[in-house]
């Protein structure tokens, strides 16, 4: 116990993780603040374009932000310029409000505002990004502060007019002031690599996102539809409760996704390997530790709500946590693998994970009901995640070890090699004083 203590203090204690806290706040507040003020109906609306904008700045950020800065390890030009950015707002906000006219939100006014509310959140996300790029990481906390802070201010808007195209439209427009904020914070990188030159790496990630979703939302959705069952309650609730360690997993792989592309420790093939592998194993010890007092607890206390009854709620822990626990293990290997260039197997090995928990998940309906489906979807996908990428990237990693395999390819080698030979005296901020430098914070 002493040591998953330990654990947990080590990566609470990092920018990213406190970023990522600050975010999932944000998010939680401004949900419970809709649901507080809004009707059911008006409610409902709020939660449809919600999701739409979160959904696009997943979608923009797996295909033009994230790749930049995994291919940064190697390519110190690799940054999404402001073009690309604008591109992918412009794009974004087109699906928010076509989404919301398609979903009956409202006139089309509405929708005029909703898309330029939905420009925002791209660009924040696009500039965290940089900044994580620039060893910045306490400008990412700044500026998700920031957006903890205007939603706190919310509530003011809701009091004058409950209305979910205005709460939302205002949520976007809000993060104006960290976008402006980090644009006179941040140096502007002196020469950038086009997308075309990591589209394929790029496209792969932007599959292995969407990919993801239909493991995520889908099959509780439909089994919802398809029969009633105290169980669901039990895995929402559950999911609810699990929360936190979902937090912990996706801060530590945002964070390992930068310390690799820009962390001298990780810059070697071998210590990437070794500090990734460690931390899967520190992350693994937190989540058994976590999950397991937390089942034993409720089961021991008895604890249930007038939704979710102890029995379900127990069970729901159980296979959730199980689910949780192995991704958010095998997780972190996902994005060794990509650091190390191999984006191809665990867009491949997502894809068998997804196939596998879909299909286990529709034989389990078949055979006993929503209960055996969802535990059948859950555990298999408990024991998939292991398979689909700890396996491969044990074998990679001593194929690795052996010289057998390069992490450059040729375009990052030949980026890499041209970074090199730059002189000194070319300084990356020329112009700009000390203290924007790439790594101060």
């Amino acid at each position: 116990m002493r040591r998953v203590l330990r654990a947990a203090v080590a990566i609470a204690g990092k920018p990213l993780v406190l970023s990522q806290v600050l975010t999932s706040a944000a998010g939680a507040l401004a949900t419970i603040f809709a649901a507080a003020f809004m009707d059911s109906q008006e409610f409902t609306r709020f939660a449809l374009v919600n999701l739409l904008s979160v959904t696009t700045v997943g979608l923009v950020r797996s295909f033009l932000f994230q790749p930049a800065l995994i291919r940064f390890r190697h390519d110190k030009a690799a940054h999404a310029p402001f073009s690309t950015a604008i591109v992918g707002a412009v794009l974004a906000g087109a699906v928010v409000a076509g989404g919301a006219v398609i979903l009956g939100v409202g006139p089309w006014w509405e929708s005029a505002v909703l898309f330029v509310g939905a420009l925002f959140p791209i660009l924040q996300d696009w500039l965290r990004y940089r900044a994580m790029s620039f060893d910045r990481r306490w400008d990412v906390a700044l500026s998700d502060g920031i957006r903890l802070v205007s939603v706190a201010l919310s509530p003011l808007i809701l009091i004058t007019r409950p209305d979910a195209v205005i709460y939302q439209s205002y949520l976007g427009l809000a993060l104006a002031v960290p976008v402006v904020l980090m644009l006179i914070r941040l140096p502007r990188p002196r020469k950038v690599t086009p997308l075309r030159e990591y589209i394929g790496p790029a496209s792969l990630q932007l599959a292995d996102f969407a990919i993801g979703q239909f493991n995520s939302t889908l099959p509780l959705l439909v089994l919802g539809a398809l029969g009633s069952s105290a169980l669901i309650g039990g895995v929402r609730f559950a999911q609810t409760l699990l929360g936190p360690l979902n937090l912990v997993f996706a801060a530590s792989t945002t964070n390992l996704i930068a310390d690799g592309a820009t962390r001298g420790t990780y810059a070697s093939t071998e210590s990437l390997i070794h500090q990734g592998t460690r931390l899967a194993r520190t992350l693994g010890l937190v989540a058994v530790g976590g999950v397991g007092v937390l089942v034993g607890v409720v089961a021991a206390s008895g604890f249930e709500l007038r939704g979710v009854a102890n029995g379900p709620l127990v069970i729901g822990l159980t296979i959730v946590g199980a689910a949780t626990l192995s991704s958010g293990w095998a997780g972190i290997h996902a994005i060794v693998m990509r650091l190390l260039g191999h984006q191809a197997i665990v867009t491949v090995g997502r894809a068998c994970l997804v196939f596998a928990s879909l299909s286990a998940f529709t034989i389990g309906y078949l055979l006993g009901g929503v209960d055996a489906s969802l535990a059948a979807g859950f555990l298999t996908a408990a024991v998939v995640a292991p398979i689909a990428f700890i396996v491969p990237a044990t074998v990679l990693y001593r194929r690795h070890r052996r010289g057998e395999l390069s992490e450059l390819g040729p375009a990052a080698a030949e980026a890499a090699q041209e970074e090199v030979e730059l002189s000194e005296a070319d300084s990356p901020v020329r112009g700009l004083p000390d203290d924007s430098a790439p790594g101060t914070i």
